[in-house]
């Protein structure tokens, strides 16, 4: 009789659980994590774990049942295989197909694009503004010299800094993904994009590759006109041969700690390593982030007499071979502009 009862009892257990497993299973298939009247954006940041997961998406109202939904990820053994990334679901979304979606599916790649010139403060505030990484975690890892040392750059920055090294271009990239991994990333497209160029022809321009590196960069923050590109590299080719200085606005700016957008004569004696009014030679880091056309530039430079240049208010520049013929030519453009206009 004693056998009999505990057959019974372990029946009843038996069925029990399996009319459990069945509701579960009812659950992960007709049951419902997600209600979408269109394209909805599910993300799973790097490092997320199911819990912090499931809380999360129910906080932000995307997840009806964070208990249920734990449940049945554990059950399936998938609790630790979901990936990070960005992920698009639309309509009635069941427990299971969420799952598999963010388990074996496929994450949306965002767009980041990094224009020509940005420095590494431009591109990490850019990267916060549109909540894709975090500004100072970005600027840290870029004047780290260890993570520096680690990257294995093929023109080593004789500075722990990575400015000039970030390439210009739109990457693509998973949700999720950490500010390590960006920066890698921006890197290599600079080895294999820029850096080739630089080592090949740096020593026929007669500079080493990083100092021509710091030169495109300059070069690169003085015109906005890509047919100027060649001249205003003639020009300080030129100075540089002759030891002339610089005497570059960009450089001057870059080495304040703050800028209104009105460059004074103070900041024209401000005592910084950056101010080529007051130092020879070439800055001690790029100040920007080149594209490819201004290392062209900056390592095949027109040749020409050119030693100075002004703006001419269209976005252009007037080029002087002499600083009377330039005093004129910044007479006529910058202290007469209207008379400029009229001509």
């Amino acid at each position: 009789m004693d056998s009999r009862r505990a057959w019974l009892a372990v029946l009843g257990l038996m069925l029990t659980l399996c009319l459990g497993l069945f509701a579960i299973f009812l659950y992960g298939e007709l049951g419902t994590s997600i209600r979408a009247e269109g394209p909805q954006s599910v993300t799973v940041r790097r490092g997320e774990s199911l819990t912090a997961l499931a809380s999360r998406l129910h906080q932000e109202g995307l997840l009806e049942d964070p208990r249920y939904f734990r449940f049945l990820a554990v059950l399936r053994g998938d609790s630790r295989r979901v990936k990070a990334g960005e992920f698009v679901v639309e309509g009635r979304v069941s427990p299971s197909a969420l799952i598999d979606d963010l388990v074996h599916g496929d994450s949306r790649l965002w767009r980041f694009t990094i224009p020509e010139g940005y420095s590494l403060r431009e591109i990490a505030d850019k990267l916060e503004r549109e909540g894709k990484a975090d500004a100072e975690k970005f600027l840290r890892l870029a004047r780290d010299p260890d993570f520096i040392a680690g990257l294995q750059l093929p023109i080593a920055p004789p500075r722990p800094t990575l400015e000039g090294y970030i390439f210009p271009e739109t990457y693509h990239f998973s949700a999720g993904t950490g500010e390590a991994e960006l920066v890698r990333n921006m890197v290599k497209a600079f080895r294999e994009r820029a850096a080739p160029l630089l080592r090949q022809k740096a020593a026929a321009a007669g500079l080493n590759p990083y100092q021509a590196l710091v030169l495109a960069s300059i070069i690169e923050k003085e015109t906005g006109a890509p047919e100027e590109r060649g001249l205003i590299s003639s020009v300080f080719h030129n100075r540089l041969k002759q030891g002339m200085r610089l005497y570059s606005d960009p450089t001057v700016i870059y080495g304040l700690e703050r800028f209104d957008g009105n460059l004074t004569r103070k900041n024209l004696e401000s005592d910084s390593p950056y101010n080529t009014y007051r130092t020879n030679g070439l800055p001690p880091t790029p100040i920007a982030n080149p594209g490819l056309e201004s290392v062209l530039a900056a390592l095949e430079p027109v040749q020409s007499d050119y030693l100075y240049f002004v703006a001419k208010g269209d976005g252009t520049h007037h080029f002087s071979k002499s600083y009377k013929a330039h005093s004129q030519a910044v007479w006529f453009y910058q202290k007469f502009p209207h008379m400029k206009r009229k001509s």
